[in-house]
């Protein structure tokens, strides 16, 4: 069945609906996934680091300088940066489908803004368990490893890279089945909005085909307690300001060991066998 546009929700929407829709297409649009002070506050807390970051991976490998863009900023340390990024780390809808999802347990996988400049080529499309390779190869019988959000800090229109998306990847027999850039459909949607969509399902940044206009998105995404997250949190924020962040974004970053379920004690991530917060509050 080819599915023609984007299911779309409000923030508001019972949150069983929105997962039914992401099980349904691996992904959906949600309006106003964040107040307008809390978009006002992101993007002035992040301005000063969007203009002094240089476009480009400047990197050795060929195809991760591709992937990453020539005329895209992209920058990690969000919570250290802006901590207005902490409040959308701590988003009850994205905390909420994580529990549903991800049952044995999560923390923060990255946090990334990813500014798409005039005159980008579209990504390449892929899938983000791709950092795990064995969940390729287990394809769509996998279970489920990450939730992502992808947020407009401004308005993504097709004509500055919305996202492309592949609706019904997330379910295809092979994961090593390439897609056909013409059977993507385009995350149109308003600042504040966010795109929630699976770990399995294929996407890339649209090209931005304006000649001024930069797309302003950010990228977040939790994954399974028990694996390696795609970024070093407790490096990249020290204790000095996590310790100001609440439990649950303190959890998010690894300052609080992983559980596999709330009342069992943790297994990884630990100090002396103990959770590494007790280690911190000595």
């Amino acid at each position: 069945m080819t599915i023609e546009r984007l299911k779309e929700y409000r923030q508001t929407d019972p949150i069983e609906s929105i997962m039914e829709g992401i099980d349904a297409d691996g992904g959906v649009i949600v309006h106003d996934f964040i107040p307008p002070d809390l978009l006002e506050r992101l993007n002035l807390q992040l301005d000063a680091d969007i203009r002094k970051t240089s476009p480009g991976a400047n990197l050795d490998d060929p195809r991760t300088t591709a992937f990453w863009g020539g005329q895209t900023k992209r920058f990690t340390r969000l919570a250290a940066r802006a901590p207005a990024f902490a409040e959308l780390l701590d988003h009850d809808l994205m905390h909420s489908w994580a529990g549903r999802a991800l049952k044995e347990g999560y923390w923060l996988n990255t946090g990334q803004a990813m500014i798409v400049g005039p005159g980008e080529k579209a990504q390449m499309l892929h899938r983000d368990l791709g950092l795990w390779p064995i969940f390729v190869e287990s394809g769509k019988n996998a279970p489920e490893c990450m939730v992502s959000i992808l947020l407009a800090l401004s308005d993504f229109t097709e004509e500055v890279g919305a996202t492309r998306v592949v609706p019904g990847s997330h379910r295809w027999d092979s994961f090593h089945t390439e897609a056909d850039p013409n059977r993507t459909l385009a995350a149109v949607m308003p600042a504040g909005a966010a795109f929630l969509y699976s770990g399995k399902t294929i996407h890339g940044a649209g090209a931005n085909r304006t000649a001024h206009s930069w797309r302003r998105g950010l990228h977040m995404s939790f994954v399974l307690g028990w694996l390696t997250p795609e970024e070093a949190s407790p490096i990249a924020v020290p204790w000095e300001i996590a310790r100001g962040y609440s439990e649950r974004v303190q959890r998010m970053l690894g300052y609080i060991s992983p559980r596999h379920r709330a009342e069992a004690a943790p297994l990884q991530w630990l100090i002396d066998f103990k959770d590494t917060r007790l280690h911190l509050a000595q």
